[in-house]
């Protein structure tokens, strides 16, 4: 994590001078507008704090669901996960390398965000219920639209390929004592996680009538 902070931190003091997120983000103003209502003045800069703290949330967020994991007794549930997301971050896939700075973090956080939406997706399929409780589907889209397609969606198709990995494993989602962990998961600490960190979009004022 602490590697990736500091990945973050360098990329967030670039910015500070070249301004090239901003100048990206500009530009794609009219495609976010399609999916959220935006502010009338400075909506780059808007956007591009909302995809700034998008990007920072993730080592934190990570931190957050290995001590909460711990704690309940999830982690062989959960580290798995946890692991595959901070790899997009310090080896991120080959198609990114494209991107500098911000640009590129964006791209490596969206990757961690779909994972964990997509972990939550097969557990709700699986169990009934999400292994961690976030809710970020309208920040992932907005950072889906302002990736742009088709792009956007070969990262999708690398997300769902970690996911098939995951699940391809022996590990805790079939395990006999997994389902009476995710009985006591209401009240627990990784609960509580997921509430802090869910909706990063309506913290920013970003809403949609679309989701």
């Amino acid at each position: 994590m602490e590697r990736i902070e500091v990945l973050i931190h360098n990329a967030i003091a670039e910015e500070k001078t070249s301004h090239h997120l901003q100048q990206v983000l500009g530009q794609r103003l009219d495609q976010v507008a399609r999916v959220v209502q935006l502010p009338e003045n400075d909506a780059a800069q808007r956007l591009c704090e909302f995809v700034v703290r998008y990007i920072s949330n993730v080592p934190a967020m990570l931190t957050d669901l290995r001590d909460a994991a711990q704690l309940t007794g999830l982690s062989h549930a959960v580290e798995p996960v946890i692991r595959i997301a901070a790899e997009f971050f310090t080896t991120p896939p080959q198609a990114i390398n494209s991107e500098v700075g911000l640009a590129a973090l964006m791209d490596e956080a969206y990757l961690a965000h779909r994972l964990l939406e997509e972990v939550n997706e097969a557990c709700i399929h699986r169990i009934g219920q999400p292994l961690i409780p976030l809710d970020m589907a309208l920040s992932n889209v907005i950072i889906h639209t302002l990736i742009g397609e088709p792009f956007a969606n070969d990262l999708d198709e690398l997300v769902e390929a970690a996911v098939e990995r995951l699940l391809e494993q022996p590990q805790a989602y079939e395990n006999p004592t997994f389902d009476s962990f995710m009985k006591r998961l209401g009240s627990s600490n990784l609960f509580q996680i997921g509430q802090r960190w869910s909706c990063l979009s309506s913290q920013m004022g970003f809403a949609s009538p679309l989701l």
